[in-house]
């Protein structure tokens, strides 16, 4: 009797394992899958290790940081000068700035530009201000970089914006003076026909003989 039984138990144990088996036969194995939880669980155990950083202020000021004594007597310099910051060892040094110096500038642009403007208007024939003032406002500036003469002197800059300032009055003349004899026509024709026929009315005006 005892044999018996042990078989029996003998044989579920046997048919258990082997249909355990056979179920892992049958799974698919995914290695791809298996590689990412192990990685997730790597990082996961990684990240609960790192200390969490306190939460700051939601808005915080900026200061800029204060200028040195350095830097405020070079603006006060520059200030008492009128000149602006970045041409102050140029104005010390040379008394002047160049033409070379400006047109770099002007093509540079931003505030260079608006800096190189400040002291070209100063250096600059007092009759080319006006055509300054027309490129600044209309951003023709291919036209005054090509007043710089590299190799020359400045006077012959001096002379490429004069020539330049000419040409361009001679641009706007011409508009002007075809609207002025339409105005001067329009308004002056009418008063004289009028004129001319109150002076016949007027009963001061003598007449001549009637015939």
């Amino acid at each position: 009797m005892k044999t018996r039984t042990r078989r029996k138990d003998r044989d579920c144990y046997d048919r258990l394992r082997k249909r355990m088996l056979q179920i892992r036969r049958k799974r698919p194995i995914d290695i791809a899958t298996s590689v990412a939880l192990q990685l997730f669980a790597i990082f996961a155990a990684l990240l609960s290790r790192t200390p969490m950083s306190a939460d700051g202020p939601a808005d915080i000021p900026y200061s800029p940081p204060h200028p040195s004594i350095r830097a405020k007597q070079r603006a006060d310099t520059a200030r008492k000068l009128g000149v602006p910051i970045r041409y102050l060892e140029l104005v010390q040094a040379h008394g002047k700035i160049s033409y070379t110096v400006l047109f770099n500038d002007i093509r540079r642009g931003g505030g260079p530009r608006r800096d190189a403007m400040i002291e070209l208007r100063k250096c600059a024939p007092a009759e080319s201000l006006r055509w300054l003032d027309h490129i600044q406002m209309y951003d023709e500036w291919s036209d005054l970089v090509r007043c710089f003469v590299p190799s020359g002197k400045d006077e012959d800059t001096d002379v490429r914006l004069l020539q330049s300032t000419l040409d361009w009055l001679r641009e706007i003349t011409p508009v002007q003076v075809a609207e002025s004899p339409v105005t001067v026509t329009a308004n002056c024709t009418p008063s004289s026909t009028s004129n001319v026929s109150q002076d016949d009315d007027h009963p001061t005006k003598p007449k001549g003989p009637r015939l």
